[in-house]
């Protein structure tokens, strides 16, 4: 574990992230195309799933969209772990190692496969939880109390956010291919909860601000000339900077994050024989 300060991790995501997207740009651009190309297809197929809706559509018809519709979520979620696993090598392997290294293989599946882990288990953790409490608060008779199952959900995804921070660390450790451990990821990350919730979050909130500004611009030129389509296009085509740039960025601090904190997971095998 390094002693690192708020300020060098900050300064080093920025640092790490824009590097690395410069030593691949071929591979970066080519990520950013297919998150351009993503965002204009799921815009036409919502469209094209509303307008089956209401028209009464056959279901095979709607049935093609939805599928369409999951190849393009399942392409854009392939490009962000390409580009999350590439800024991971970068900061934490160094730029020699990244380079040897290929943008496909086993790491990514490995990354994939994590992540469809944690996700499933946060849904099944919230549909048993929230089914749970939606029973018992029938059973007590305050099945109509809005204010306590809006409590109820805030304090659900605030217990949830705190295991996807708890865990977060092996995220990083796939990411520079070594050995997956979910308790040693668990135990690095006891007592730092805070600080790397914070870290996050104070390192991102530039690209938030200003992102949130440049799109509520674009948003009120749309609604000024809702027919001009290079406005539209403009939008999408911020969108996908301000992601790889936000993805790079918030990647890096994940990184140096895990350059403090990681001390068990550090003592396994650089080859990994996990899925």
């Amino acid at each position: 574990m390094e002693p690192i300060t708020f300020k060098q991790c900050f300064k080093g995501a920025w640092r790490d992230g824009f590097n690395a997207l410069r030593q691949r740009p071929w591979l970066c651009l080519a990520i950013a195309v297919v998150f351009l190309a993503t965002s204009g297809l799921s815009v036409s197929l919502d469209q094209l799933a509303r307008t089956a809706s209401q028209t009464g559509e056959p279901a095979m018809y709607r049935l093609r969209i939805a599928l369409m519709s999951f190849g393009v979520f399942f392409a854009n979620i392939v490009a962000y772990a390409v580009l999350v696993i590439h800024v991971f090598r970068y900061t934490i392997l160094g730029p020699d190692a990244t380079r040897q290294g290929r943008w496909y293989g086993r790491d990514l599946w490995r990354y994939l496969w994590t992540s469809t882990q944690v996700f499933v288990g946060i849904a099944a953790a919230w549909l048993v939880i929230a089914l749970g409490a939606a029973l018992a608060m029938r059973a007590t008779g305050h099945s109509n109390s809005y204010a306590g199952l809006a409590t109820f959900c805030v304090l659900l995804l605030c217990a949830l956010l705190y295991v996807l921070i708890r865990v977060s660390l092996i995220f990083a450790q796939i990411g520079a291919g070594r050995s997956k451990r979910w308790r040693a990821a668990w135990q690095d990350s006891r007592g730092h909860f805070w600080t790397m919730l914070g870290t996050t979050v104070g390192t991102v909130l530039p690209l938030i601000v200003v992102g949130v500004v440049v799109t509520s611009m674009f948003v009120a030129l749309l609604r000024a000339m809702p027919a001009a389509k290079t406005v539209a296009l403009g939008m999408l085509a911020l969108q996908t900077v301000l992601s790889v740039i936000g993805i790079a960025v918030s990647t890096g601090a994940s990184a140096w994050l895990y350059r403090r904190f990681a001390n068990q997971l550090l003592t396994l095998d650089g080859a990994p024989d996990d899925v």
